[in-house]
């Protein structure tokens, strides 16, 4: 059920949020970066009815959404927040296009875009947990809308149910993705196989090298060189405890459970394309990271070109953001 939200979003207060989060450290000239206090009005745009300033040091040209990926777009303040909510949440966008009254092709441009600049800005650092689980996920993804003329490359099988590990070539891309017990943070990756040489480079870039890995069985882990632990599901074994404390401490279970949250955040597409799947997961693991977004989140997320950016935001604290 769709509900018609836009006119219940005021422009003026949707302006200053955007100002806020598309230019947390002020709104300057994208051809020279004189500030805006350097600039006069020149004009009101006719539909989203967004002041654009002439630079008085270089007579450029430009408005609120100019370096972003709402550049050159006819939409409203409301619009664009309402979008990005959409984006950020999950929400298809066919359902987005109906609730803020664009075409659901506008809002799948828009969203590419986004999904790239996430996938540019996942952080490359390791976990500061102490304790970590790594894991794989197959996720059924072929060439969704794309024509196939070949009786050799038919289109994906629904429900597709190979045996074995998926590859990206058979239409189920792993997923890998590692976990932090303490922290909740985790790091996705769309991969192609899950041989050992890609297996091992996924947890040595993401876990310290004193830190404690704990996996499944699969053979590809088997000369991490971390502390390491596995628990063999093959022999239907869940959890194991080595210690003898009475915990049972050697399980994926944490990263069983964060697949739950990445398939239920695909499941809302019906279906993902394969060149694309590695942008949702990138939002996906933003929402399992961040909880709230915050100014500098955002800013990144829609800028045009990425020469500056600072991971710097995911050391704010959780009063530093803000609700969607």
């Amino acid at each position: 059920m769709d509900f018609p939200i836009v006119e219940l979003v005021d422009d003026d207060l949707a302006s200053e949020w955007l100002l806020e989060h598309f230019h947390p450290k002020g709104l300057n000239c994208p051809h020279c970066g004189t500030s805006v206090k350097e600039a006069r009005d020149f004009r009101e745009t006719k539909t989203s009815k967004l002041v654009v300033h002439r630079c008085l040091n270089c007579e450029g040209i430009y408005n609120l959404y100019s370096g972003t990926a709402f550049q050159h777009k006819q939409l409203s303040p409301a619009q664009v927040v309402l979008l990005l909510r959409g984006v950020c949440k999950g929400e298809s966008s066919a359902s987005i296009g109906r609730e803020i009254s664009i075409t659901r092709q506008t809002v799948t441009s828009i969203r590419r875009e986004l999904h790239q600049n996430a996938e540019a800005i996942q952080p490359t650092t390791p976990l500061a947990d102490k304790v970590t689980e790594t894991d794989e996920m197959f996720q059924n993804a072929g060439e969704k809308s794309d024509p196939h003329l070949d009786p050799s490359d038919p289109p994906r099988r629904r429900a597709n149910k190979r045996k074995g590990h998926g590859t990206y070539e058979n239409d189920r891309p792993p997923v890998v993705g590692t976990i932090g017990r303490e922290s909740g943070q985790v790091r996705l990756r769309v991969v192609h196989h899950t041989d050992q040489d890609t297996l091992e480079a996924h947890v040595h870039q993401f876990t310290t090298s004193c830190a404690q890995v704990y996996t499944d069985e699969w053979s590809g882990y088997n000369h991490l060189i971390r502390p390491h632990a596995t628990v063999c599901h093959g022999q239907r074994e869940w959890a194991r405890d080595d210690d003898g404390d009475g915990i049972l401490e050697v399980h994926t279970n944490t990263t069983e459970g964060m697949w739950t949250t990445v398939r239920n955040f695909l499941r809302t597409f019906r279906g993902v394309h394969k060149k694309f799947l590695s942008g949702y997961i990138a939002i996906c693991e933003f929402r399992v990271n961040l909880k709230r977004i915050n100014p500098l989140f955002i800013s990144q997320l829609v800028a045009r070109t990425h020469s500056y950016l600072e991971p710097a935001y995911f050391a704010l604290s959780i009063t530093d953001n803000h609700n969607f």
